[in-house]
C-alpha cells in the first residue's frame, strides 16, 4: 500500500513540475500576412497572455474582417505551437507521450475506459 503511495507522489511531483514548466513557456505567434497585423503570446498552458494589433492601419470598420482573420490565424498558430511543446515537454519529464494515452487506456476515447470490476 505505501509502496503504491509513493508511486503517486511521484507522479503528482512530475504533474506539478510539468505544469510549472508549461506556465514559463511563452509563444509569440503572427498571422499569416507578410508584414503581421496581429502577434498573440500564447503559455504553454494554452493561455492568452497577450494580443497585440501591430498594424493600426486594420482598425477601422472596413478591415474588420481582415484583423479578425488576422487574430485567428495567430491563436491558431500559437495554440498548434503550445501543443507541440506541451507534448515535448510531456515526454521529458512525464517520460510518455499525451498523444499515445488512448492507447494506454485500451482505445479509451471520451467515456469511461473498461477497468474490469467497474462495469
Amino acid at each position: 500500500m505505501f509502496g503504491q503511495l509513493g508511486e503517486m507522489k511521484k507522479m503528482y511531483d512530475k504533474y506539478k513540475k510539468l505544469q510549472e514548466a508549461l506556465k514559463n513557456v511563452i509563444i509569440r505567434a503572427k498571422d499569416n500576412t507578410e508584414n503581421p497585423i496581429v502577434v498573440v503570446e500564447i503559455s504553454g498552458e494554452m493561455k492568452i497572455k497577450k494580443v497585440e494589433i501591430v498594424d493600426e492601419s486594420v482598425l477601422s470598420s472596413e478591415h474588420k474582417t481582415k484583423l479578425e482573420q488576422a487574430i485567428q490565424t495567430a491563436f491558431e498558430k500559437g495554440q498548434s505551437k503550445a501543443q507541440e511543446i506541451a507534448t515535448e515537454k510531456t515526454k521529458d519529464i512525464l517520460g510518455f507521450d499525451p498523444s499515445q494515452m488512448a492507447g494506454m487506456l485500451g482505445g479509451w476515447s471520451g467515456g469511461m475506459p473498461n477497468i474490469p470490476g467497474l462495469s
